[in-house]
């Protein structure tokens, strides 16, 4: 599979990842049409942008700059989930170990986590 096929694939995967978080979060409001159109503007605003997440990390591939995150809701880009997540630059990773709790900020538009910080080290 070449890299750009790739990179297409795990951007449809993170958008339909929104949008099936935002139509469970519209179902269990109100339902109003304006929280439809909240979530249609999330979803569009996923695609693009930079997002704020916190998680623990349960898997670190240096070579690849690959980063594995158990994380929390990211507000307004996707539910909370456990995802590997390519790392831009790989040396990022450095340092990294499973266990750590990390903040980190991702760019949806390259679909990479772009910062990390370790908030609690791994014991």
């Amino acid at each position: 599979m070449s890299a750009a096929l790739a990179r297409a694939l795990k951007l449809s995967v993170v958008i339909v990842i929104a949008a099936i978080c935002g139509a469970i979060t519209d179902e269990r409001s109100a339902g109003s049409a304006q929280a439809s159109d909240d979530s249609s503007a999330q979803t569009q605003e996923a695609a693009t942008g930079i997002f704020h997440g916190v998680g623990a990390v349960t898997a670190v591939d240096d070579a690849k700059g690959w980063l594995t995150l158990d994380h929390e809701a990211i507000k307004g880009f996707m539910c909370a989930m456990e995802m590997m997540y390519r790392v831009e630059p790989p040396r990022l990773t450095a340092g990294l170990r499973v266990g750590d709790r990390v903040a980190f900020d991702i760019d949806a538009g390259r679909s990479a986590i772009v910062a990390v910080t370790v908030v609690n080290s791994a014991k």
